[in-house]
């Protein structure tokens, strides 16, 4: 993992007060695996948290570490090549 991906892993485990094991997040190439990802979690540790929110929580966080475009955060962008990921 690059620093940038390191450092969206790390805010987003602030953001939603969890610990994304190492091996879980060099798994997500895609926003819409994140989001798939931490509506698991939240729900496995039992956070009520609406899949709404955490989807807009997650676009947020993803918006500010990387610096791109609210547009340009969709499901289906990659990390890696649409978001300019390291």
């Amino acid at each position: 993992m690059g620093l940038d991906s390191v450092e969206l892993v790390m805010a987003v485990e602030e953001e939603f007060n969890l610990v994304i094991a190492d091996e879980d997040a060099e798994k997500i190439c895609t926003v819409g695996e994140f989001n798939r990802y931490l509506i698991n979690e939240c729900k496995n540790k039992q956070l009520i948290i609406d899949d709404d929110e955490i989807c807009r929580r997650l676009k947020k966080v993803i918006v500010y570490q990387l610096g791109v475009k609210p547009e340009q955060v969709t499901k289906h962008a990659n990390f890696v090549y649409d978001l300019g990921m390291d």
